[in-house]
């Protein structure tokens, strides 16, 4: 899940430690969300920017996607899904481009369909790792210029007021502990420490318009439609509500989708 390129050395060091994530009790319910997110996707074509080791794109192929092109930074992260599908039997349906999501995917020569061919894009933590507007501008660039009209898109993020709330900041309840927070131009900054066996911290950067839900950027580019995936659904949380409760009073990630409308006005 690695996007922007000052951070390309953190995740390529730490590769295997990042992947035992998904052991955490939030991966968890990203998974569960993500899993209802993208419902049937029977002979989709999906890109996933920033899908690092492919943990999104398997659930996608699972779902019947035909195609899924992971984009990520670091190959290190994508070397750990190589491995895992070589396992499988049969072609793999996943493909591993590397890439930078803050740069115009046809200016890296990033082997990609042509431009709005993608069913879905999913874009899963990478707002999570932008350093500024501008970086998450060109983010959004990135997907909508990949998407079909009326095509999906779908990402996880972290979200306010649960970023600042104590199960977050002090317990990390659910698998993650944020410390260190600033305010900078635009949003935070903060570390984020995956309490993994043994831990690992990362130091992520936030901008309001993704923490906080607004989505201004992407509605100035023809994004429409914008619904966060109810927890209160999930499976995860159903099975023990009470464990769950302090996520839903105060949620610290989402998972959100959209559609691409008719237009896009790029700001860049």
């Amino acid at each position: 899940m690695t996007v922007a390129s000052g951070s390309k050395g953190q995740y390529d060091e730490m590769a295997i430690e990042y992947n035992a994530y998904e052991d955490l009790p939030v991966a968890h319910l990203e998974r569960d969300l993500i899993r209802t997110a993208l419902g049937d996707c029977t002979g989709l074509a999906i890109l996933d920017i920033g899908g690092g080791s492919g943990t999104y794109a398997r659930q996608a192929v699972r779902a019947g996607a035909r195609q899924v092109d992971v984009v990520d930074i670091s190959d290190s992260m994508m070397q750990i899904g190589r491995d895992i599908e070589a396992q499988n039997p049969g072609k793999s349906r996943i493909r591993w481009l590397l890439g930078d999501a803050t740069r115009p995917m046809v200016d890296q020569g990033v082997d990609i369909l042509p431009p709005g061919q993608y069913d879905i894009v999913m874009a899963n933590w990478i707002f999570d790792h932008a350093h500024t507007v501008d970086d998450l501008t060109a983010m959004w660039t990135n997907i909508c210029t990949n998407l079909k009209v009326g095509g999906k898109f779908i990402g996880i993020r972290a979200v306010a007021p649960g970023i600042f709330a104590e199960h977050n900041v002090k317990l990390g309840k659910y698998g993650c502990l944020r410390s260190d927070i600033k305010k900078i131009p635009g949003g935070i900054a903060c570390n984020a420490t995956l309490l993994t066996k043994p831990p690992f911290t990362v130091g992520v950067t936030l901008m309001e318009d993704s923490y906080g839900l607004k989505d201004e950027i992407p509605r100035r580019m023809g994004m429409v439609y914008f619904r966060t995936v109810p927890d209160i659904e999930s499976d995860v949380v159903k099975r023990n509500l009470e464990f769950w409760q302090d996520h839903l009073d105060e949620p610290e990630f989402a998972v959100v989708t959209a559609r691409k409308g008719q237009s896009i006005r790029s700001q860049l």
